[in-house]
């Protein structure tokens, strides 16, 4: 009886280690591990479960157009994804052109349902999104500024006289510029200019493009770029009024001292320290 339960039992242990190896064997689809967007919030790293392709036969890199991502409407950004055929991880390489509240996290998933495979031929099931981690905070020009001293461009000072200039880029993208000029020791501005602004957000290094529509003291458009530079932090900002006369703003490609093709240098750089 003895010798009859222990063979009863040992083909019991036997089926179950049987049945614990085939699924320890049965392969799965792939999924997505991680998502992480790096702190400059120019690249996602994307982490698969195991090495992948863009077809079943084990070839093909996964690009764009087999891995989707998406975000908020509100951030506008386009991408491209950079990835080797087998590998465990992908980057997508981001050119974010709005500002980032530091709330908005990225969705990242197949793109269809025959877009990632894995070495068995197994399909990513495009339910297997992942969101990423928040992106940092980067408001480009929004909040309150302060240029005096060394930092009010040369021209401004040669041909108009300025003393200091407080800026405010609000996030209803209104603005409000308060011009002092020399010998002006009140809390009053000689100038209050006034209007709408927008920006956008370059392919070049951290510069952004503007386009300031004044409505106040009188109506104009004018146009140029900025970038925040940091260590210390100092606001680089150039534009030129483009209605009404023949300047040519600066580009993000010819960088700063490109108003009319360089002839103005950096007399017409203006820098501002952030007050808020």
């Amino acid at each position: 009886m003895k010798n009859r339960v222990f063979f009863f039992l040992t083909i019991v242990m036997a089926g179950l280690i049987g049945i614990s190896s085939c699924v320890k064997d049965e392969n799965l689809a792939p999924t997505i591990k991680s998502a992480v967007v790096s702190t400059d919030n120019k690249t996602i790293l994307v982490t698969f479960s195991e090495a992948v392709y863009a077809k079943a036969d084990m070839t093909g890199a996964i690009d764009a157009t087999t891995l989707s991502v998406t975000a908020p409407e509100a951030l506008k950004f386009t991408y491209t994804v950079t990835h080797t055929a087998g590998s465990l991880t992908a980057t997508v390489n981001l050119v974010i052109t709005s500002i980032i509240q530091g709330t908005e996290k990225f969705t990242v998933k197949p793109a269809t349902a025959t877009a990632i495979y894995d070495n068995e031929g197994l399909a990513m099931l495009v339910t297997a999104a992942i969101d990423s981690n928040t992106a940092a905070k980067d408001l480009g020009i929004i909040g309150k500024w302060l240029s005096e001293g060394a930092n009010v461009a040369p021209l401004l000072v040669t041909y108009f006289k300025v003393l200091k200039v407080e800026a405010e880029f609000k996030t209803d993208f209104t603005y409000k510029v308060n011009q002092f000029n020399i010998g002006n020791t009140t809390t009053t501005p000689d100038l209050v200019f006034t209007g709408t602004f927008a920006i956008a957000k370059s392919a070049v290094g951290n510069i952004w493009t503007i386009t300031c529509t004044q409505e106040m003291p009188y109506a104009a458009t004018a146009s140029g770029i900025f970038e925040i530079k940091t260590s210390p932090e100092l606001l680089w900002y150039e534009v030129v009024q483009t209605s009404g006369t023949q300047n040519v703003p600066p580009t993000p490609a010819a960088g700063f001292g490109s108003s009319n093709g360089g002839t103005l240098g950096v007399l017409n750089v203006q820098k501002f320290a952030r007050v808020i």
